[in-house]
C-alpha cells in the first residue's frame, strides 16, 4: 500500500527483506505534520535557517534529512529584469518559514507564501484573478499541477517536471532554465505589439483607398500598388520577431510596454 499525502509527504506498508514476519510494516516521510506530533518528533529540534528538513520513520527506525536549496545565479538578475518591466514576483511554497524566508532573501523576492498545500496555492491564484491581476503560475512538481491549470498562464519546467505538471501547462519550457520564462514574456509582448501595428497599417491603408475612391477617380495601377504594398510592409514588419537573439534585453535600458 502506497499513499501519496498532498502537500505532507508519502506513507505506506512495506515488507523488509530480512524479516521472517508475513506482517508489512508501516513507513513514513515527510514534513512533522505528517507524524501527528509524535513524541520522538518534538523531540527533535527544529532544523537551522535556510534548512528544508524531511522526516523519515519505518520499522523503528527514526530519522531525518536535511536538505538546503541551492539558488541559482541567474536568478537574481534575471528576478530584477521581470521587476523593472512591472511583473510582481511571488513565491509560493509548501517549505518551512525559515527555508522559503532565506531564499526569498537572496532573491530579493516581492512577497513569499510558505507551508501552503496544492489547494492553498490554487486559492492564492483564484484570489489574484478575482483582483483583477493575471497570475502565471510556474512549476514543475505533482503539486504545483493544481495551481498551474487554475493560473491565467500556466508554465511547465519540462526537464524535469512531472507528468501531470506537463499536462496542465499553457507553456512548456523544454530545457531546466527559467530565463527562457523571460524570453517567452518579451516574445509574447512584441508579437502583441507587431499585431497591432500591423492592424493599424493595413486598416489606414485601405480607409485611404476607399476615401481616395470614393472622392476622386482612382487609378487601378495606384489602388493595386497600394494594397499589394501595404501587404508587403505587414510581411517585413511581423519578420522583425525573427531577429529577436535571447530575448534577454539590458535591465538598465528602457523597455517598450506593450
Amino acid at each position: 500500500m502506497f499513499e501519496s499525502v498532498a502537500g505532507l509527504g508519502v506513507r505506506g506498508q512495506i515488507k523488509l527483506a530480512d524479516s521472517d514476519s508475513p506482517n508489512h510494516q508501516p513507513a513514513l516521510m515527510g514534513r512533522r505534520k505528517l507524524f501527528l506530533n509524535a513524541a520522538w518528533v518534538e523531540e527533535i529540534p527544529q532544523p537551522d535557517f535556510g534548512i528544508i528538513e524531511t522526516l523519515v520513520e519505518c520499522d523503528g527506525l527514526r530519522g531525518r534529512i536535511l536538505l538546503r536549496d541551492q539558488v541559482r545565479l541567474e536568478s537574481a538578475p534575471l528576478l530584477a529584469r521581470m521587476r523593472k518591466q512591472g511583473l510582481k514576483t511571488t513565491m509560493l511554497t509548501g517549505d518551512r518559514e525559515f527555508a522559503a524566508r532565506a531564499v526569498a532573501e537572496q532573491l530579493q523576492l516581492d512577497d513569499v507564501r510558505f507551508e501552503l498545500t496544492p489547494d492553498e496555492k490554487v486559492a492564492l491564484v483564484q484570489k489574484w484573478a478575482d483582483e483583477g491581476e493575471k497570475p502565471a503560475m510556474i512549476g514543475d512538481g505533482v503539486n504545483d499541477a493544481p495551481s498551474i491549470a487554475a493560473a491565467h498562464v500556466g508554465v511547465a519546467m519540462g526537464a524535469r517536471g512531472s507528468d501531470t505538471a506537463l499536462e496542465q501547462a499553457d507553456v512548456v519550457l523544454m530545457q531546466d532554465k527559467l530565463e527562457n520564462f523571460y524570453f517567452a514574456y518579451e516574445l509574447s509582448c512584441r508579437a502583441r505589439r507587431i499585431i497591432r501595428q500591423n492592424l493599424a497599417i493595413s486598416l489606414g491603408v485601405i480607409v485611404m483607398l476607399v476615401i481616395g475612391a470614393l472622392g476622386a477617380s482612382l487609378p487601378l495601377t495606384l489602388g493595386v500598388i497600394g494594397h499589394e504594398g501595404s501587404t508587403l510592409i505587414v510581411v517585413f514588419n511581423s519578420l522583425r520577431l525573427l531577429f529577436i537573439k535571447d530575448g534577454l534585453s539590458d535591465p538598465e535600458q528602457p523597455q517598450e510596454t506593450a
